[in-house]
């Protein structure tokens, strides 16, 4: 199929004259958009020009088959306004196409929430940053731990130890001496005419040091001199030449397009592409010249420090790509006028230089000099104390950093880092040996976590554990930064690790900022841990007597003004009522004052009638005394004499706790012990252990009984009887009871065996078992449908289905609806109380049994039939309930006295036979869900 290509037809109608209204263009949109060729000068020209013109061909990027524009000498006296008025009356003689681009790539979330409703940036593009934060992080990571092996190259200490200067050599040598590292040369005899050297012991020429090989620190770290000499000597020698590492944030990208472009094509510009070291090679090379960027000249000091022998680390302040979408994570775009701004600064500085080149050389441009803070930096370590020493030789002050307080002098603070996008989040200092570990609490303020890499260094996840069923079980902190530097730790730990771990490395939690002094307020003392208000104190606390108030309160206006005193909430002591203490084993002592007085709580209905009456007779709500802890002491009841139990009003004894119980009896909380002392004659009280409130009500909760301690073997071997009595009660009721369970199971499989033997055949054809399960037909309707309706009237009987036949599925079943349903069919089958009788009948008779069976069930269902219409037409009145009621009971009264003379007869009459006579083979068999056998022999 051939593509398609969209063409504009040439137009008939001219077109309006009137001016179209067009979207002002934005600077940023010019500054996205790839590079036009040399047909798209005159729009350039009109977008830096003609800013406020209305036509809408500021919009377009390309024309076909248009007049080529004149050339740029001549376009600068050219009205744009008036020329691009004049182009939008032109017809074009061909199709034009528009090539329109957007670049919806790059949103500013941070400046479009004040202008739009839009909430801020979707879950994708914040998982897309996060990923690309943690990518570029890996990636810095790596850069420095590829730039710490060549810190560590031998040829590279070589060249920077040639390099030194012999003064800076002897003070190297006085710190290994001094360190204890070297030991001095001996000095050199002078000779002297005419004298012979004295014998000093003590600190002479000739005297030595008392020991050997040990620092010497009477001057302190001998490290810390040493270091501020080399600082000195390389900000010296070391030229800054091009610029170095920075965070220029989230561009867009066609901005980004362009630079990678031009990073491949294009020759390497250091001041555009940044600098460019490609392999060891270089990185020597610019040992030899010592120049570079900070970047390099901090690595370079790293280097000369480890050739020198003193143990150092190279500290990165990584600076990656955010994960947030503030101003501070996007780029800030050059603008045109920014530019020219800058560069007629630098014409001016040109034009000066020109004019003072006779007296001053020319100046050294300068690079990097917006960040206030270096990018890389070493941490030294002192052999004698293993303390850590920050040195930068990039800081205007306080280059060498042996404190706490110094090493955050590298935080990036104020609006000059701000400006620059210097952060602090990851700082990682990598050892000679390759390692890596996270410093970042030495650099921050106070070591208090996050301080200033908040926002910017990924915070500590909480990630949900979930059971098998789904639902959270807890939740588990993931540091995601600590578990990528996993693969840059040390295997076994130094004296080092130690050490700063236990001090610079360890996070301080943040103070607590003191209380300002407030003026008080009722909400303030209300919620106050400290100080409370008297009327604030709960129903049960109360004021110790000897309590002072601290202070006033006070509140209203005018002539409303109260002071109220406050006090300290140590002060407050619980109160209960003498009630409360006495369920708890104490008692109020004698000639205590309550520390307060509290409406009474009335729970019971007999309580609550008990203060209507006070206040009716006082007109006053009643008040009880509360009381502390001090002005109580326990329950000790006298002990017990002669085997006699004290009792309350009630018959019983208080034992609410253990010390309530008299001297001379025992508690014994089991049941059956009331028994037991009634059946022994023994005195006991039963224990109240507590009160359960319900229903307006106080019930005691009883558990045993007290007695003497002497009854106690008594009491427990007659309770021990008793137990074993009744558990042997309990086996021979539950065997009665499983023995019964058995005669009855029993019994039911002899009346089966019997009902089979009766009235089971063997011999009957499948097809003429009646399924009684089918609920849309009666056992009637079936009957007549099964059974042919010449033998009909011979069908009597039943019986059970045999376990090796199947069920008769019935075909279709075909009725007529104008004859009327027979009721026969359901009388044909005899109950149990009835087949005595018909059995003698049919002995008695001497036709045949067939004959007789039709007979006989032609008879019952001719006469049933008249008996039911004869009912029907002489239905009594309907009768009262007690006439009804007693008509029931004599009913049932006779169905009993009938089924005992059925079964009797039906006993005297069964023949001696061990095989008894089988029913008509034609009468269909049931089920025993039958509800003709349900109502005689189940009873039975």
């Amino acid at each position: 199929m051939p593509p398609f290509l969209p063409r504009k037809r040439p137009s008939t109608s001219p077109e309006p004259s009137f001016p179209r209204p067009t979207k002002k263009p934005k600077l940023a949109d010019s500054l996205d958009a790839p590079a036009a060729d040399s047909s798209s000068l005159q729009l350039n020209k009109n977008f830096t020009l003609g800013e406020t013109s209305d036509s809408s061909l500021t919009d377009i990027d390309e024309f076909e088959d248009v007049s080529k524009p004149p050339p740029a000498e001549e376009l600068e006296d050219v009205d744009w306004e008036d020329a691009l008025g004049a182009a939008e009356t032109l017809q074009p003689n061909d199709d034009l196409q528009l090539t329109l681009s957007k670049d919806t790539n790059h949103v500013d979330y941070a400046s479009l929430a004040a202008y739009t409703t839009k909430k801020g940036p979707s879950k994708i593009e914040r998982q897309i940053r996060i990923a690309t934060h943690r990518m570029h992080v890996q990636c810095l990571l790596f850069h420095n731990a590829l730039r710490n092996m060549w810190v560590s190259d031998a040829q590279v200490h070589e060249i920077l130890l040639r390099q030194l200067s012999p003064g800076i050599k002897q003070d190297v040598q006085r710190w290994k001496i001094a360190s204890g590292s070297a030991t001095p040369e001996p000095p050199k005899p002078q000779k002297r005419k005419g004298r012979k050297p004295k014998n000093e012991r003590d600190w002479g020429t000739p005297s030595r040091r008392a020991e050997e090989g040990k620092p010497d620190v009477s001057r302190g770290d001998p490290l810390i001199p040493l270091l501020k000499v080399l600082v000195a000597d390389w900000k010296k020698r070391f030229r800054i030449t091009t610029p170095g590492l920075r965070k220029h944030g989230y561009e867009p990208k066609q901005v980004l397009q362009a630079k990678i472009a031009s990073f491949h094509n294009d020759s390497h510009d250091p001041e555009k592409h940044g600098e460019r070291i490609r392999n060891i090679g270089e990185f020597r090379a610019r040992a030899r010249q010592m120049s570079g960027s900070r970047d390099v000249g901090a690595q370079l000091f790293t280097a000369l420090l480890r050739a020198l022998g003193i143990e150092s680390r190279l500290v990165a302040n990584l600076q990656p790509l955010g994960f947030g979408w503030t101003k501070a994570e996007e780029a800030v775009l050059k603008t045109k006028s920014t530019e020219e701004s800058k560069d007629d600064s630098e014409d001016e500085e040109s034009d000066a230089s020109v004019i003072e080149v006779a007296v001053t050389p020319k100046k050294r441009k300068h690079y990097d000099t917006d960040l206030p803070m270096p990018i890389y930096w070493t941490e030294a370590i002192s052999p004698i104390s293993n303390s850590v020493v920050a040195v930068s030789p990039y800081l205007t002050s306080n280059q060498v950093m042996h404190t706490q307080d110094s090493c955050v002098a590298l935080q990036p603070v104020g609006a000059k880092s701000e400006k620059a996008k210097q952060i602090l989040a990851y700082v990682v200092g990598f050892s000679a040996d390759g390692t890596a570990k996270d410093v970042t609490t030495r650099y921050l303020k106070g070591r208090r976590w996050p301080g200033k890499s908040k926002g910017f260094r990924m915070p500590i996840e909480k990630l949900p554990i979930y059971n098998k069923r789904g639902k959270i079980l807890r939740h588990e902190e993931y540091d995601w930064f600590k578990h990528t530097m996993r693969s840059y730790a040390r295997p076994k730990r130094t004296a080092l690790d130690e050490v700063e771990d236990s001090t610079d490395l360890q996070p301080q939690q943040p103070e607590k900022k003191d209380a300002k002094a407030e003026t008080d307020t009722l909400q303030s003392l209300r919620s106050s841990a400290e100080f409370v208000l008297e009327r604030f104190l709960r129903r049960e606390e109360a004021l110790r007597p000897a309590s002072q108030h601290v202070r006033t309160f006070v509140h209203g206006k005018g002539d409303k003004v109260q002071e109220e005193k406050v006090f300290r909430r140590d002060d407050v002591v619980p109160v209960k009522t003498a009630e409360s203490w006495h369920k708890e084993g104490r008692r109020i002592k004698a000639a205590e004052v309550p520390r307060k007085l509290a409406p009474i709580r009335a729970v019971t209905l007999t309580r609550k009638r008990e203060v209507e009456d006070e206040m009716r007779e006082t007109g006053e709500k009643p008040m009880q005394g509360m009381y502390s802890v001090e002005q109580t002491e326990y329950i000790i009841p006298p002990p017990i004499q002669n085997g006699v139990i004290p009792k309350n009003a009630y018959g019983n004894i208080d034992c609410f706790v253990s010390s309530m119980v008299p001297k001379g009896a025992v508690h014994l909380p089991y049941r059956g012990t009331v028994k037991m002392c009634k059946k022994l004659d023994i005195d006991f009280a039963e224990a109240v252990i507590g009160f359960e409130f319900g229903n307006k009500r106080a019930v005691p909760v009883i558990q045993g009984v007290v007695i003497a301690q002497e009854n106690k073997e008594a009491v427990m071997d007659a309770l021990e009887a008793y137990e074993a009595e009744q558990r042997q009660k309990e086996e021979v009721k539950q065997e009665k009871t499983i023995l019964s369970l058995w005669r009855k199971m029993l019994m039911g499989l002899r009346i089966a065996e019997r009902m089979q033997d009766e009235y089971g055949m063997d011999d009957l054809d499948p097809k003429e078992v009646i399924d009684l399960t089918d609920s849309t037909a009666t056992a009637g309707q079936q009957l007549r449908n099964t059974v042919p309706a010449s033998e009909q009237s011979m069908t009597g009987g039943g019986g059970f289905l045999l376990h090796d036949e199947d069920e008769y599925q019935p075909e279709e079943l075909v009725m007529n609806a104008d004859q009327p349903p027979q009721r026969a069919a359901p009388e044909q089958y005899p109950t149990p109380a009835s087949a005595p009788l018909a059995q003698t009948k049919t002995r008695s008779q001497t036709s045949s049994p067939v004959d007789s069976d039709e007979s006989a069930a032609s008879k019952l269902s001719h006469e049933e039939d008249q008996g039911l219409q004869s009912d029907q037409a002489n239905s009594p009145k309907p009768k009262s309930r007690k006439k009804m009621a007693s008509a029931n009971k004599q009913n049932k009264n006779n169905s009993r006295s009938t089924r005992k003379k059925n079964s009797l007869h039906r006993s005297k009459t069964s023949p001696p036979s061990a095989t008894p006579r089988r029913q008509n083979p034609r009468i269909a068999k049931t089920k025993l869900t039958s509800p003709y056998f349900a109502s005689s022999d189940m009873d039975e």
